[in-house]
């Protein structure tokens, strides 16, 4: 017999829960919304409605009891399992129950993890860091309402960036939609700006098929996609041996192709002829850095990167200028004044990269959308670089007229390193330079780190002052919002884990105080998951780059200051270490002991928000 609520509809199964209603005591209350037994009313079973049926069939099972059968969320989760997904970021709550429980048992075989976070943004930011990092996407999970829209920011993040990521929405049953219920939002149009594939399921959906969409499309288009799932549509039941689907037969890294004839013979005819080539590698050339820096000995060109691929070019390398435009060196931007030609190699010649105008260009990239698309070329070239680079060197081998750059590439580090220095000099107590704080940096982050680098001032000076090795930069690059570098640096430590190829990678937040007091919470995340990740906070009391703005556009410094608890404690507060640092003699000394502590670590450095 079942009994049901006639307050909030809750059904009471004696069946399922495995008690008679006559056994409860007086004192029951719905487990919903707290009513008597007095406001339940028996459910004739021939009075039941389709659309009750479906629910009740659909209503969860206690885990680990003898009744629990495989359902709609069981086959979105395999399937997704079977695509690559391993991580699934997210809050479980009310309208999600069904696939929280198909991600719980998952995990339980050791096939997925999930990491449960303090708000839905900073699941969609390290998702989004996930995609950028492993090419492979990660999942975010939320209920309906507000939980979803949370993830809009950190998703068009991911789609900005191409950054592969799946959002799992849940959404009010399905008898519920369009009536304005409680947090029923249309969720299609709420995340459309940054999911170029929406799906919604429904109890006739083919669920492997569904998933196995979503997967393909994110990892193909390198893209957002997203699956709604009403409340009772999660758990509609599957055969026992319904099938999930799986990647078989598909391919997915694309086809490698070879630049044509024309576009290489053309290319050389530019790049053959230049006295001075500026190589410039963006994020494209992810996978070809070697044979980049093997083109560049070869035409004898100077090589900087975009900040999205700092730190694919060591600064150490004899041709490396370090990071082009507004967050670059004074190495690049006067090998870049003096070159006569610029090859970009994989870049997508954005505004902030700023590089240089009315110079003859070539731009070669695997991506046909990509050549012209932000900047009038001179040449073209399509093809893979991996591919097409050597070809190139090739042909250009022996036949150049430009000289070798490294003298005037150590004279002007040189200088850079000079300036840099007097600027770090400028410290006082309380009131640290962000370029002694990136002197530090560059001497403690271990060079084979990911850096997630949060928006603002603390990112102007990380591109600028600290000189990389081999670590890899995470950044909200094209959206550009602030409070990513924390979320972000949990996704990276989750890809680290989870892809081979990364290698368990030191993992290294460097975020102003601005940034992290949007997600401070997470630092508990952090702590209770055992991320041993560091945390480098410039505190300045101020969002900075704001004022800087506001100066430039000459009008008052305004709303610009912020009151900020002691930070080093608060991290001790959540479980970890937690390091103040004031004193610019003991800055140095500080770091390095943090990086030495074991566990999750945050360095609290205050600096000063005058200095450039």
């Amino acid at each position: 017999m079942k009994y049901k609520c006639g307050v909030c509809g809750f059904v009471y199964d004696e069946e399922k829960e495995n008690k008679a209603w006559g056994e409860l005591p007086e004192g029951w209350a719905c487990p919903i919304c707290g009513v008597g037994k007095d406001m339940f009313a028996p459910v004739p079973e021939a009075a039941e409605a389709p659309a009750e049926k479906v629910a009740a069939a659909a209503e969860p099972v206690p885990a680990g009891t003898a009744e629990a059968k495989r359902t709609a969320s069981d086959l979105i989760a395999e399937t997704l399992r079977n695509f690559g997904v391993r991580r699934v970021f997210g809050m479980v709550g009310h309208s999600n129950l069904g696939m929280a429980d198909a991600i719980r048992r998952c995990a339980e075989r050791g096939e997925m993890e999930f990491v449960s976070i303090r708000h839905e943004g900073a699941a969609a930011f390290a998702a989004a860091a996930y995609g950028k990092l492993t090419g492979m996407p990660a999942a975010c999970l939320t209920i309906a309402g507000p939980g979803a829209t949370n993830l809009l920011t950190g998703l068009a993040d991911a789609a900005l960036d191409r950054a592969p990521a799946i959002a799992l929405t849940g959404q009010v049953p399905s008898r519920e939609l369009g009536r304005n219920a409680f947090q029923e939002i249309d969720l299609v149009r709420a995340l459309g700006a940054a999911a170029s594939l929406q799906q919604t399921a429904t109890a006739s959906s083919d669920f492997a098929a569904v998933a196995a969409r979503a997967a393909r499309h994110a990892i193909l288009t390198r893209s957002v996609a997203q699956i709604v799932l009403p409340d009772d549509v999660q758990n509609v039941p599957v055969a026992p041996d319904a099938p999930a689907g799986t990647p078989a037969g598909e391919i997915f890294n694309g086809t490698a192709t070879r630049a044509s004839d024309a576009a290489l013979a053309e290319a050389v005819a530019l790049i053959s002829r230049a006295k001075r080539p500026f190589v410039v590698v963006g994020e494209g050339c992810r996978h070809a850095v070697a044979e980049a820096l093997a083109f560049a000995e070869a035409v004898n060109a100077a090589v900087a990167t975009t900040y999205r691929a700092k730190g694919f070019v060591s600064d150490a390398f004899p041709l490396a200028c370090g990071v082009v435009g507004r967050s670059g060196t004074l190495v690049s931007a006067k090998m870049m004044a003096e070159s006569d030609c610029v090859v970009g190699l994989g870049v997508s010649f954005s505004n902030h990269s700023e590089i240089a105008k009315g110079k003859p260009t070539v731009q070669i990239d695997r991506d046909p959308a990509a050549l012209g698309r932000l900047r009038k070329i001179d040449c073209g070239v399509l093809g893979e670089l991996s591919e097409t680079l050597p070809e190139l060197t090739r042909l250009l081998r022996g036949n150049v007229a430009a000289e070798d750059p490294r003298e005037r590439v150590a004279a002007l580090w040189a200088e850079w390193r000079a300036e840099k220095c007097r600027r770090a000099e400028r410290s006082a107590p309380g009131k640290i330079a962000p370029a002694a704080v990136c002197a530090a940096l560059s001497e403690c982050v271990p060079e084979n780190a990911v850096v997630s680098v949060d928006v603002g001032n603390v990112a102007y000076a990380f591109g600028r002052y600290f000189e990389a090795k081999n670590q890899r930069a995470l950044l909200s690059f094209y959206l550009g919002s602030i409070g990513v570098g924390l979320p972000a640096a949990i996704g990276a430590w989750c890809a680290t884990r989870d892809n081979a190829a990364l290698g368990r990678r030191p993992v290294v937040a460097v975020v102003g105080d601005g940034g992290l007091g949007q997600y401070l919470a997470e630092w508990t995340t952090v702590v209770r998951c055992g991320m041993d990740v560091k945390c480098v906070v410039f505190n300045n009391s101020e969002l900075a780059k704001i004022s800087l703005e506001q100066r430039n556009a000459r009008v008052s410094v305004w709303e610009t200051r912020l009151h900020n608890p002691n930070l080093a404690e608060f991290a001790k507060l959540c479980g970890s270490a937690g390091v103040r640092v004031s004193d610019p003699a003991t800055l140095r000394e500080d770091l390095a002991r943090a990086f030495a502590t074991p566990g999750p670590v945050l360095v609290e450095v205050l600096t000063d928000p005058d200095a450039a």
